[in-house]
């Protein structure tokens, strides 16, 4: 920018003066700055730049006009469809299933007489009502995540937060066969960047739909597609050398997962069926996620609103581990149930700057071209530890709790959620 300068400087005359932010002349005029093909008012911000007494002001600065935090927000995208994704496949477990009961008139007869469904009721049938469960399961989940990135490379360090509902219907064919869908409505907001005062929130609405097939008792294979939409809205407020602006932008974002799932269950018990026997369960995936977000343009800051380039991030992300589950008989029909899970991920995009960066410019100076951004990733490595734990008071009532944490290796994540299962 300087050389720019130097050269309109020595041979442009005339114009108005530019003033500073406080009000000081610049040194440059408006003809000097038409001649540059820079706006006055970027000369006003170059001023204010060129004031700064320190470095360390200065690379402040420069990292507060960046677009590195739109950069960052790309592994939120993709972490709040990874996180739709695994809620999705924990509803398919039927875990957290809610089947739907239909009442029927049956007969009720002596003990030991012989009936047949397919004649008309014998003379001393006594109607009575009772429950049959139906094919029909309803589906409920939601959990909230807080987490921090650790900025390497120069990079900032940010936190964020991830909120995710899911509801669903799933109907079983068969004792194989399953199929599913959920629609489900979030929050992804990054916060806390270590630069400058930065807020970035999305609501996502996704869809999923889902298979499931049992091949034999112990093993259970799911594959899974969905979409996410993520709409975005942003604040980055610019305090420096006497400026103070802020510069807003919404924009767009979609995103499509699919995944498919393996697990087997191991039933340490003479009695496979038995309410409180212990279950040990080995499970593994292989999901893929893309998130592709259009261009846009900020408003706000006059010449230091950005012009961001549409940009296409994805991940490739293979999982193992497994969950033991111990149930405690507390009554006839109650029992509480403890879960504890454990598992190792590794994104193969995780550390490809391709897939965290954005093309930007000036949005209203755009003679000086535009420049690659690299924003700060997880890392490839994860390590997952779960622990939530179910009160089961009957068949038609659960209360349950749970708590997780995801150990990247640039940062770490603590996920927790809760509710009510009903049976009716």
């Amino acid at each position: 920018m300087t050389s720019v300068f130097s050269a309109v400087n020595t041979g442009v005359t005339g114009g108005a003066p530019i003033p500073s932010s406080t009000g000081a002349p610049t040194g440059y005029t408006t003809n000097q700055a038409k001649a540059a093909r820079v706006t006055p008012d970027f000369v006003t911000v170059y001023s204010a730049l060129l004031t700064l007494p320190t470095v360390g002001q200065v690379n402040q600065a420069l990292h507060a006009i960046s677009a590195e935090p739109y950069a960052s927000m790309q592994s939120v995208a993709l972490e709040a469809m990874e996180q739709f994704r695994a809620n999705t496949l924990a509803l398919s477990s039927g875990s957290k299933a809610i089947p739907f009961i239909a009442e029927e008139q049956v007969c009720q007869v002596k003990p030991g007489t012989n009936t047949d469904p397919n004649q008309a009721p014998p003379a001393d049938c006594k109607p009575r009502t009772v429950q049959k469960l139906t094919p029909w399961s309803l589906l409920i989940d939601g959990t909230n995540t807080q987490a921090s990135l650790n900025g390497t490379n120069d990079l900032a360090s940010l936190d964020y937060n991830i909120f995710s509902s899911s509801y669903g219907l799933q109907y079983d064919f068969s004792r194989q066969w399953s199929a599913g869908a959920a629609f489900g409505y979030g929050r992804a907001n990054l916060y806390n960047y270590e630069y400058a005062n930065v807020r970035i929130d999305s609501s996502t609405y996704a869809g999923s739909v889902w298979g499931t097939y049992r091949p034999s008792a112990p093993w259970k294979l799911t594959a899974l597609a969905g979409y996410m939409n993520l709409q975005y809205d942003s604040d980055r407020a610019i305090n420096f050398g006497g400026l103070n602006r802020t510069a807003n932008a919404n924009w767009s974002g979609n995103g499509f997962t699919t995944a498919l799932a393996a697990e087997y269950e191991w039933v340490l018990a003479n009695d496979k069926t038995s309410r409180s026997a212990v279950r040990i369960k080995p499970n593994t995936f292989l999901s893929y996620a893309l998130h592709n977000q259009g261009s846009f343009s900020e408003s706000g800051a006059a010449a230091l609103n950005l012009a961001v380039d549409s940009h296409t991030a994805d991940s490739l992300l293979y999982g193992i581990g497994f969950q033991i589950e111990t149930p405690i008989i507390t009554g006839e029909t109650s029992r509480l149930i403890p879960r504890l899970s454990l598992g190792y991920e590794y994104d193969f995009n995780g550390d490809t700057n391709e897939e965290h960066q954005l093309t930007a410019s000036f949005a209203e100076v755009p003679a000086l071209g535009s420049v690659d951004v690299l924003g700060q990733n997880r890392g490839s490595n994860a390590l997952d530890v779960g622990l939530s734990l179910e009160y089961e008071t009957s068949e038609k009532l659960s209360l349950y709790a749970g708590v997780g944490g995801a150990f990247w290796s640039n940062g770490n994540e603590l996920s927790y959620g809760g509710g009510i299962r009903l049976r009716w």
